[in-house]
């Protein structure tokens, strides 16, 4: 049941005078758009606030509270007619939304692998999803069913330091009735952190807020000549979101064609890892980065449980999440790990006993190949964005052992060049630890920044 009063918990019914200047603090090119249709009273809107860890949705379908600690579907009998009436135009996927504040991350969960694959991270101001806007009907079913989940915050987080000490562990369900074991490894990470801030303990009042239009919106996109202004801005939007997915073939095609000419014949994990960063370094994948804000996830509420409470001493208590890198904007790398894999293809590993520093040499030599021939101004992609890629961003690879050829960068350095690591907690207080530079994820990691940045030198120097 939607109510019309605005506490920042279920949903609330509202129409666009009541969001405009919120819409316009998030998007305000859309909002000047909108001023300008000025719909009125008969075009609902419905915002949808979501604790941290809550679902918002899946491949079949997106999930709405329902005020007692429950979700439903709008397929399902039980939804509220009213919600139905105005939003059942997404019962089979999703209603067309934006994202008010904090973040979403749809994840693939490869729960037999014990890992997410982070796919996309949604902030204030992006819209979801632009089927809805962009579809048309067809006989044939594209996207495969089950494979994306949505949750309100991220999932794909998790604690640099070890957490599954079982001695500090024990404080934890003691303090906030944690029923879960001690996590075994960096995909359990965020079940624990769940538990946490949804107990009573805390009383966390982290928030996620989506809007949701009513099919009117929508009808009118469609079919309102007076609203093509909002629908060109629309498909410019997903026009540019999309852009280096309707490119990828292209470069799948240059990077075969690399291969074949340097006669490489690396082992298809590695390849797939390499090609794996150049979709990082262009945006179309999530990396990881530290948390230094609590807009992806309560953080500083989080940092705070594991100094106070768990007594994690020796270590800072930095938090990971994923995020998408932009080479021309962004100020701090992104991270990779082949620790903590997240590609999308799976080829298998040709030496599985190899170690994680033969691993990552390998990678390098196949990675400076990659960027030495796209920077080549007769590579076919050398005037494209892989090309800007290949002259702009530097690669560097990191491990708590080091190795002959002095390639490989202790992990060690990573504080000293990116000083996002340094805070122990979001506030800058409470933590006497050090980062954690042997920890799995940074045991064979790579960092992906712009040579602007300065942040590490150019690759293989020190």
């Amino acid at each position: 049941m939607a109510t019309i009063t605005d506490d920042n918990n279920g949903i609330i019914k509202v129409y666009w005078a009541d969001i405009r200047e919120r819409v316009a603090q998030a998007e305000p090119v859309f909002a000047d758009i909108v001023d300008q249709l000025n719909p009125d009273k008969t075009f609902p809107l419905y915002l949808v606030y979501l604790p941290y860890g809550a679902l918002k949705g899946d491949t079949t379908s997106s999930y709405f509270p329902d005020g007692k600690g429950g979700y439903y579907r709008l397929s399902d009998p039980e939804a509220p007619k009213g919600i139905t009436k105005d939003l059942g135009y997404g019962s089979d996927g999703s209603p067309m939304g934006m994202v008010l504040e904090k973040q979403l991350e749809y994840f693939i969960d490869l729960k037999h692998k014990g890992i997410t694959i982070p796919w996309l991270i949604y902030s204030p101001g992006q819209f979801f999803p632009f089927s809805t806007i962009l579809g048309c009907k067809s006989r044939h079913v594209y996207a495969p069913n089950g494979l994306l989940t949505v949750t309100s915050g991220v999932r794909s987080t998790f604690m640099l330091p070890n957490i599954g000490c079982n001695s500090n562990y024990v404080n934890l369900r003691r303090d906030f009735n944690v029923q879960r074991q001690a996590p075994k490894s960096l995909y359990e990470h965020w079940y624990v952190f769940k538990e946490i801030i949804q107990s009573n303990v805390l009383n966390c009042h982290w928030r996620s807020c989506l809007m949701y239009f009513s099919e009117k919106w929508v009808n009118k996109l469609h079919s309102d000549k007076a609203w093509i202004s909002l629908k060109l801005y629309l498909h410019e939007v997903a026009w540019r979101k999309f852009e280096y997915e309707r490119n990828r073939v292209y470069y799948d095609i240059a990077f075969s064609i690399i291969q074949e000419k340097r006669n490489l014949k690396p082992n298809p994990y590695l390849t797939d890892t390499a090609r794996h960063l150049f979709t990082t370094a262009l945006g179309g994948a999530p990396g990881y980065v530290p948390s230094c804000n609590n807009d992806a996830l309560p953080a500083n509420l989080l940092q705070r449980v594991f100094l106070d409470c768990y007594g994690l001493k020796k270590y800072i208590p930095t938090l990971m999440q994923p995020a998408h890198f932009d080479f021309e904007k962004s100020k701090y790398p992104v991270y990779y790990s082949l620790q903590n894999p997240s590609t999308y293809v799976f080829s298998p590993k040709s030496r599985e006993g190899s170690s994680t520093i033969v691993e990552i040499l390998e990678l390098e030599h196949i990675m400076n190949i990659f960027c030495e021939e796209l920077a080549n101004d007769s590579n076919i992609c050398s005037d494209t964005i892989i090309g800007k890629i290949a002259k702009n961003v530097n690669f560097n690879y990191f491990h708590n052992k080091a190795d002959r050829q002095a390639v490989i960068r202790p992990s060690s350095d990573i504080p000293f060049a990116d000083k996002r690591f340094e805070a122990g907690s979001l506030n800058g207080e409470g933590s006497i630890g050090k980062f954690a530079a042997d920890a799995p994820f940074v045991r064979g990691c790579i960092s992906i920044d712009s040579k602007d940045n300065k942040s590490f030198k150019c690759n293989g120097t020190k």
